[in-house]
């Protein structure tokens, strides 16, 4: 591939954990061309933005992102490309709105980017790679780290009327079982002791082997079954209408599996649920959270809520507070609604103030605030098993960690831990992250 040994790349990932996950094979397939990573942009002579679209917010941090690059390509020469779902949704718009853009890789053709790279290099070219075609998963999503997000599947059916991800990721693909278990064999053997599920929507796995189905709880199962003892499973992210109750079982069933499961409710109004088209009610919803709360003891559940839909009213607002409160969700992932050009709802316009939109969260915010607090005050004076991550920021002295409920605990220990499980006793709580103890 020519001489590609002093070529030095530096990728940026913005949005999901499935970018976080393509960012990392795509690492080894350009380290397996030769190249070499860096982590300081004036040394790469490519520069690659793995980009997320769901939100206006994140398509702004990219254009940002270009016109610093854009600066620095009039100073020195790299190659500059954009890449994952912003570069699906809009390349042209791309390429002639920053002309500094040399290549544009699309979702369906991210495993070709080395190829188009070269090409790229050694021939002077500028070119957008974005046809839509069957997905190609990788095959090795080790990042380096003892946690690793596995994809199983891609894409997605469901079509929320605000979302841009069926039309940037395309309908859903699941990923061949065997594959699947032996990558996390392979991660497992590397020292990787917690495993994340990824897909768009995760219990929507479906795959035909030998004129079988292989559904998500059995690829659950096997995952389980070829995992060490002292392993943790995770799963993202579940639609209310796919999580199963052989799901629910299982988690109860089996220790390697963390007692946390994420489902986004998006909101509590069925008026808002209807038009958003996600195909539940209010009392679906909070029927199958009696229903995972019965089935599985100390489960946390945690959520996404959109505030801010078009054509939401203040009835609408009370209706998702109270939902919240019957929930009663150990937290929250809150965003308010912005326009996706592409998306139904793109044409019921954006009617609601931003100022609106920002006093309604807060009061969301407000009360999710209370209910995780409460809800981690049951916790207090238990021991808890918990994956030791990082050095505190704040005191050298003290580790981050994370229990399987998904909830942070500061504890004194030293950098040895890191990757490891320790047995810590919840004693106080500082915000919403937990202070204890070694036991």
């Amino acid at each position: 591939m020519g001489n590609m040994a002093s070529k030095k790349f530096l990728i940026e990932t913005y949005g999901c954990q499935m970018n976080e996950a393509e960012s990392a094979s795509l690492v080894s397939i350009l380290k397996s061309y030769g190249w070499e990573e860096t982590r300081e942009a004036d040394k790469a002579d490519a520069v690659i933005l793995n980009t997320c679209s769901v939100r206006e917010t994140a398509e702004n941090r990219i254009w940002g992102r270009l016109g610093f690059y854009k600066h620095e390509k009039s100073k020195r020469n790299f190659k500059l490309t954009v890449m994952g779902c912003m570069a699906q949704r809009i390349q042209e718009k791309l390429m002639k709105k920053v002309p500094e853009i040399d290549l544009v890789v699309g979702n369906f053709e991210k495993h070709k980017i080395a190829l188009y790279l070269d090409e790229v290099l050694e021939k002077n070219l500028r070119f957008s790679a974005t046809k839509t075609a069957d997905y190609s998963f990788f095959n090795n999503h080790y990042s380096g780290s003892f946690k690793t997000f596995i994809p199983i599947m891609h894409g997605c059916n469901n079509f929320c009327s605000y979302c841009i991800v069926p039309y940037v990721r395309g309908r859903e693909v699941s990923r061949d079982p065997q594959l699947i278990i032996e990558e996390i064999r392979n991660l497992t053997e590397l020292g990787v002791v917690e495993i994340t599920l990824l897909g768009q929507n995760v219990n929507s796995y479906r795959f035909e082997t030998n004129g079988k189905y292989v559904d998500f709880p059995r690829i659950l199962e096997l995952v389980a079954e070829n995992t060490p003892e002292n392993t943790w499973i995770r799963f993202l992210t579940s639609h209310p209408k796919d999580l199963s109750k052989r799901v629910m079982e299982l988690i109860e069933k089996e220790d390697k599996i963390c007692r946390h499961i994420h489902l986004p409710v998006q909101h509590g109004s069925n008026r808002i649920l209807k038009s958003m088209n996600r195909g539940y009610t209010r009392e679906d919803y909070l029927n199958l959270v009696e229903r995972i709360r019965e089935k599985i003891s100390d489960i946390s559940i945690t959520t996404d809520i959109l505030i801010g839909y078009p054509g939401e009213e203040d009835e609408d607002l009370e209706l998702t507070l109270k939902l919240m409160e019957s929930a009663n969700f150990d937290d929250a992932f809150i965003y308010r609604y912005n326009p996706r050009e592409g998306t139904p709802a793109f044409k019921l316009a954006d009617p609601i103030p931003y100022e609106k939109k920002i006093e309604r969260m807060n009061r969301v915010f407000e009360l999710q605030k209370r209910l995780s607090r409460k809800n981690r005050e049951k916790r207090l004076g238990r021991n808890a098993k918990v994956l030791a991550e990082q050095v505190s920021k704040k005191n050298r002295g003290e580790i981050l960690g994370r229990t399987e409920w998904n909830e942070m605990v500061v504890f004194e220990g030293n950098d040895d831990m890191i990757g490891r499980f320790v047995e810590v006793k919840l004693e106080s709580l500082s915000g919403n992250t937990y202070r204890g103890r070694i036991v």
